[in-house]
């Protein structure tokens, strides 16, 4: 698939984007999940915070859209490791348990037992105590546990 610069979300549905690139393009992104098609591999909302990362709208279900993967990484790695963040002083547990609730129907043992297993990251370790090899094992992890997974892509005439 070829890399794309969107700047804006033209329309959205069910397992759907439609967006427009930097050089007037509109690619619509079909399934796959909603951390492929946003950009997104957090999974983070449409929020003020996403925005001053760099969203640049959000489709059906309130997920921010950024302009490239990279973006949506840098978000990521933003909103857990920036030194004010709410997740920064927290053990990799209250960390999971604030951004994957059980609320929302995850099942928060099973995301920290899925990341302790990958990465071998204790559930008592503070996310500023990780070394940046670590932060990147704990990124990929999540991004596993998250879903990432490719749709169709293609240009619309």
């Amino acid at each position: 698939m070829e890399e794309y610069v969107f700047t804006s979300v033209k329309s959205t549905g069910y397992k759907l984007l439609i967006l427009e690139t930097d050089d007037g393009k509109t690619v619509r992104r079909e399934s796959g999940t909603v951390a492929w098609r946003c950009n997104n591999p957090g999974n983070l909302k449409f929020s003020p915070f996403s925005q001053n990362l760099g969203a640049i709208g959000k489709d059906i279900n309130g997920h921010a859209v950024f302009p490239t993967i990279e973006h949506g990484n840098q978000a990521r790695y933003t909103l857990l490791f920036l030194d004010t963040s709410r997740y920064f002083k927290r053990s990799l547990y209250e960390t999971i348990s604030i951004y994957a609730p059980a609320s929302d129907g995850n099942d928060v043992d099973w995301y920290v037992s899925q990341i302790e297993g990958t990465t071998g990251i204790n559930r008592n370790t503070r996310l500023c105590d990780l070394s940046p090899e670590q932060r990147n094992k704990l990124l990929e992890s999540m991004k596993t546990v998250e879903g990432f997974q490719a749709g169709s892509e293609r240009i619309e005439e």
